[in-house]
């Protein structure tokens, strides 16, 4: 089967496209690894100092927001 000139332009302009569109992905993605990472050892040097406190075994409490208690319940509710 033959491909006329206009064919093939199109496949290749597609296929420079998508080589473009992932380049570009791949970009982002190793800025935001290496965000990550500094943010990590960031976190890491906080807490080796006492900064943080524990609050399960993945958060700390330096990563849960504050919360206002609830109101009280009328009495006879509930």
């Amino acid at each position: 089967m033959r491909t006329s000139g206009s064919m093939r332009t199109l496949f290749n302009a597609a296929a420079l496209a998508g080589v473009a569109l992932g380049a570009g992905h791949f970009l982002r993605f190793l800025s935001e690894h290496g965000k990550n990472r500094l943010q990590a050892e960031k976190l890491e040097v906080w807490e080796g100092e006492g900064g943080a406190v524990p609050v399960e075994p993945t958060r700390t409490a330096a990563q849960v927001s504050p919360r206002n208690a609830p109101p009280l319940s009328p009495r006879g509710v509930g």
